[in-house]
């Protein structure tokens, strides 16, 4: 079968979609002929095309072409027609449910959606599989694009692949985040813990999302202070692509500086006797490093022993250390923050680890990402914006769209796109650690890139750090004023540039 590569323009929400082509039809079109793209003989003319008819509420109908038209540009024109062809199912629920938004898809719509597939419909697994699966689809990547669909992630605990028990699914993240009752009751107990080192441990764990064997690493004189003010402390990592370890600066909360200032306290006559530097110290046959296997099968289950700490079956509750990571990332869920929010304490060690616990693929995240700050239209700033622009206009000069995004797609392969809470940190730590020595304070980093989707917050810390300064000098506390400084020149012009280029597009 010939299959015609497709030349889409680039659009965005705000794009004037009367003027978008796609195949042999435009995109405010309810039927998208896709024949250009579908060159076999064999193939019916009915197959060659996209109906989006049976979708009677326009936003929905909207956010249906606008996920189309993204995956026409990932997949075969076929499997989005496939793919389509299982969303009447969908819009069937929604109709009898009274709902008329994706963003009204809440966890238990959706869980209820595939149960009334199951057992209303009767409907196979595959077919039931792709049913829920696109829908699951227009929400992740929705949350990214902009479109109008749920802020939060309702995914957390489970994906399509769970539902209908999918043999050829991804690697699936089988760690359960705690339930709340019970993780709100573990932090309590952990408070009143007398074993310093299981009191440490707990609480490390659950304010930070890290490992255990990260958590154990950390050594005297590991929590420091960037020169804006924000306390980090490192950890070791060695779960690299290049197996080496390397050192990871975490931002850390009061409860977290606390605890390691008792345990540094705790575990000074030790480290003075074995001349170790680490933490978690305990003595056996002589002073050694506490083993992440005595923590997972001795400290925690004596933990929750101790405390009667139990699920809602009255049975001893089953903490695995593990369970903390998924926890801190649903905490985080909870605050509504987003997917840069939430990748920000993941990003340096590789985009692979937050979409384990986010459910959404490597490549997908990438692409979207690529797009973003290295898009023909991309509208970014940061100290090497500038340079990066002018190389990729330089590369896209005389390109066609598609083949722009073939290097988009090139460029993204061979760079990191780690997600900063306003930004895009561009440095590849499979290189080695970063080399700056005090946190990171991304404004005045080369690898720090920020697009204009980013404005509203930059815009908001910017005005509020003009705020803070002005009663610093009105209250002539000259110290503090120039450490809000530090971070201030840096800032400023980042907004200025975005504000420069937004502008410039309305005009």
């Amino acid at each position: 079968m010939a299959i015609t590569k497709l030349n889409l323009q680039l659009i965005t929400t705000e794009s004037d979609y009367s003027n978008i082509t796609i195949g042999n039809s435009k995109f405010i079109d309810d039927i998208w002929d896709l024949s250009p793209f579908i060159t076999a003989k064999t193939t019916k003319d009915s197959a060659k095309k996209i109906n989006f008819n049976f979708i009677k509420n326009g936003g929905m109908k909207l956010t249906t072409k606008l996920y189309s038209y993204y995956k026409l540009g990932q997949i075969k024109p076929q499997s989005i027609i496939v793919y389509m062809n299982c969303l009447p199912l969908f819009i069937e629920y929604c109709n009898l449910n009274t709902i008329d938004s994706f963003n009204e898809i809440t966890k238990e719509v959706f869980l209820n959606y595939s149960l009334w597939l199951k057992e209303d419909k009767k409907i196979a697994n595959q077919s039931g599989y792709i049913s829920s699966k696109v829908v699951e689809e227009i929400i992740k990547i929705g949350q990214i694009k902009g479109w109008n669909v749920p802020k939060n992630n309702i995914f957390v605990d489970f994906t399509s692949n769970d539902l209908w028990d999918r043999k050829k699914a991804l690697k699936e993240n089988k760690t359960k985040p705690i339930p709340e009752d019970i993780f709100d009751k573990i932090i309590q107990c952990a408070l009143k813990e007398k074993n310093i080192l299981t009191k440490a441990g707990i609480l490390i764990q659950s304010q930070t999302g890290l490992r255990i064997n990260e958590v154990l690493s950390i050594r005297q004189g590991c929590v420091h202070t960037t020169n804006d003010g924000y306390d980090y402390m490192e950890v070791t990592l060695s779960k690299t692509e290049k197996g080496e370890s390397i050192i990871h600066k975490v931002f850390i909360n009061d409860l977290v500086k606390d605890i390691v200032a008792e345990l540094e306290e705790y575990t000074k006559d030790l480290r003075e006797e074995s001349e170790l530097k680490e933490l978690f110290l305990v003595r056996n046959w002589g002073v050694q490093v506490l083993k992440v296997q005595g923590w997972g099968e001795k400290r925690l289950p004596n933990f929750i022993r101790r405390w009667d700490i139990r699920d809602n079956k009255g049975n001893l509750y089953p903490l695995k250390s593990h369970q903390f990571r998924a926890t801190f990332v649903r905490e985080l869920i909870k605050q509504k923050v987003s997917i840069t929010h939430i990748m920000k304490q993941f990003s340096h060690v590789s985009i692979e680890m937050t979409s384990h616990y986010l459910t959404l693929e490597e490549e997908e995240v990438k692409a979207i990402y690529s797009d973003m700050i290295l898009g023909k239209d991309s509208k970014i700033a940061g100290l090497r914006a500038k340079e990066i622009k002018s190389k990729l206009d330089e590369q896209f000069r005389g390109k066609t769209e598609q083949e722009i995004d073939d290097i988009i797609s090139n460029l993204s392969k061979s760079m990191s796109f780690n997600p900063l809470p306003t930004g895009v940190c561009l440095y590849d730590f499979r290189r080695g650690n970063c080399s700056d020595g005090d946190g990171c304070f991304f404004y005045n980093c080369p690898n720090y890139v920020t697009e204009v989707k980013f404005y509203p917050i930059l815009k908001q810390e910017l005005d509020l750090m003009e705020k803070e300064m002005a009663r610093y000098k009105e209250l002539e506390q000259q110290r503090s004023w120039e450490r809000q400084y530090v971070k201030y020149k840096y800032l400023k012009p980042l907004v200025d540039s975005l504000e420069v280029q937004m502008n410039d597009k309305e005009a």
